[in-house]
C-alpha cells in the first residue's frame, strides 16, 4: 500500500469515528462557545475581573479546541453552572489563543480547572474527572451560596473616620546603631 493510501484510509477513520462519537455530522459536538449566559470566554482584559467576582463560585477552565478531554468537560462544566443557576459561572480560557495567561497561572496539562469562591482559588484539578466526581464537586463547593447573594451588589467600604496620614508621617527612623534582636553587629 502507497503512503498516500495510507494517508486517506487514515483520514476515513478518522472521520468515521467522528461521526459515530458526536452523532452523525462528523465534527466536534463542542465547539466553544456557549449560549449559557453563565458561561464565559475570557482572555487578559476579562479574566482578572471574573474571577474576583464575590457571592458566587466561579470555575475557570482551561481548555483547546483539539483537546479530547477538553471537549468532554466543557458540556460538563455547562450542566454544572445550569444545575446551580446565578451560583456557578463558568469561564473558559483557550490556552492556544491566550498563552501568557495559561502561563501566568502555570497551566501545565489541560483541562486545567481553577476554582474560586470570594476571590481566592479553593481547588484546583488537572484532566476530565467523571460526571459524578464533577458534580459533587461543584455542589459541594456551591453549598451555601445562594442566588439573591450572587446577584446582590456588593457593600460600599465604610468611610474611614480619620483621613489617613502621608506615608512619609507613618515610617520613623531606627536609631543609627541599632540593629534587629538577635542579631549583633561584628
Amino acid at each position: 500500500m502507497s503512503a498516500a493510501g495510507l494517508v486517506s484510509g487514515c483520514e476515513r477513520v478518522r472521520s468515521l469515528a467522528g461521526k459515530f462519537k458526536h452523532g452523525g455530522t462528523g465534527t466536534s459536538a463542542v465547539t466553544g462557545t456557549y449560549s449559557s449566559e453563565q458561561v464565559s470566554v475570557l482572555d487578559d482584559a476579562t479574566y482578572a475581573a471574573f474571577v474576583a467576582q464575590k457571592g458566587k463560585l466561579i470555575v475557570v477552565d482551561f481548555y483547546a479546541d483539539w483537546c479530547g478531554p477538553c471537549r468532554t468537560l466543557g458540556p460538563m462544566l455547562e450542566q454544572a453552572a445550569a444545575a446551580h443557576p446565578g451560583v456557578v459561572y463558568v469561564g473558559r480560557v483557550n490556552v492556544d489563543r491566550v498563552p501568557k495567561l495559561a502561563a501566568a497561572n502555570q497551566v501545565r496539562g489541560i483541562p486545567d480547572v481553577h476554582i474560586y469562591k470570594e476571590g481566592r482559588e479553593v481547588d484546583h484539578f488537572v484532566g476530565c474527572p467523571g460526571e459524578a466526581e464533577l458534580t459533587a464537586k461543584i455542589a459541594t463547593l456551591a453549598d451555601g451560596i445562594t442566588a439573591a447573594a450572587a446577584t446582590a451588589e456588593p457593600a460600599k467600604p465604610a468611610e474611614p473616620s480619620e483621613p489617613a496620614k502621608p506615608i512619609e508621617e507613618s515610617i520613623r527612623r531606627m536609631p543609627k546603631g541599632w540593629m534587629p534582636p538577635g542579631i549583633r553587629k561584628q
